[in-house]
C-alpha cells in the first residue's frame, strides 16, 4: 500500500481525503513516483441537455445523427487543443451516439489534431445499454474497432453488472461504477434501486 509505505495512518475511511489536508507531501511522493495523465472529459449530448437523458438515451425525434456528429465535433475540437493527454467519452448511453462520437473523433485528424481516447458506457441491466442496444454487439464493437480508441469501459452502472461487462472487452479496461441506485430524472436525484448495499459493494469490489 502506497500511503502506508510513505508513513500515513490508514485508521481513517477517509485516509486518502485525510492525507490530502494533513500530510499534502505524502501525497505529492506518491505521484512524482507515477506517469501522469490529464485526460479531458466529455459527456453525452443527455448531458448537456441538463435532463437525465444520459440515462436513457432518448433525445427526441428532433435530435438527428447530424446534430449529435456536429454537437460533438464542436468540444472535441476544442479539447483535442487543450493539452489534454487524452479524451474520455463517458457515459455514452446508445450504439447511435457512440458511433456519431466516433466519425467527429476521426474528423480531428483533418485539423492535423492527434490524440487518443477511451469510451466509457452505461448499463441498465449488465446486457444493454441503457437506450436497449446490445453493449457487446453494437458499443463495445464500434470503440474496438477503431485504434484511436485506448481502452473500453463501463460506467454509471450498478455493480452487480460489472463483472460480466468487463468479460466482453478485449482492450484495457476502465470500470467506475456507481453505488447502484438509479437517477430519477423528474426529481433530478439519485434514488434506493434494488440490488446492492454497502457490504454487497465491497464484495463486488473484490471480484
Amino acid at each position: 500500500q502506497e500511503f502506508e509505505r510513505h508513513g500515513a495512518d490508514l485508521n481513517d475511511p477517509l485516509y486518502s481525503s485525510k492525507c490530502l489536508l494533513t500530510s499534502p507531501h505524502i501525497i505529492h511522493s506518491i505521484l512524482k513516483k507515477r506517469p501522469i495523465l490529464v485526460a479531458a472529459s466529455v459527456g453525452s449530448y443527455g448531458a448537456y441537455l441538463a435532463d437525465g437523458s444520459e440515462y436513457s438515451g432518448i433525445y427526441g425525434d428532433l435530435i438527428t445523427l447530424e446534430t449529435l456528429k456536429d454537437f460533438h465535433r464542436r468540444r472535441l475540437q476544442v479539447l483535442g487543443e487543450s493539452g489534454a493527454d487524452i479524451i474520455a467519452f463517458e457515459t455514452i448511453p446508445s450504439k447511435l451516439e457512440a458511433a456519431q462520437v466516433l466519425i467527429a473523433f476521426d474528423l480531428l485528424d483533418e485539423g492535423d489534431v492527434k490524440i487518443s481516447g477511451w469510451f466509457s458506457f452505461n448499463s441498465k441491466d449488465g446486457v444493454n445499454v441503457v437506450s436497449g442496444d446490445s453493449i457487446k454487439e453494437y458499443c463495445i464493437a464500434i470503440a474496438e474497432a477503431c485504434e484511436k480508441v485506448v481502452a473500453v469501459g463501463i460506467n454509471c452502472t450498478s455493480p452487480r453488472f460489472i463483472e460480466g461487462l468487463v468479460l466482453e472487452i478485449a482492450k484495457p479496461i476502465l470500470v467506475y461504477p456507481n453505488s447502484g441506485e438509479r437517477y430519477d430524472a423528474d426529481r433530478k436525484e439519485w434514488v434506493e434501486n434494488a440490488g446492492v448495499g454497502d457490504e454487497d459493494f465491497v464484495s463486488y469490489v473484490e471480484k
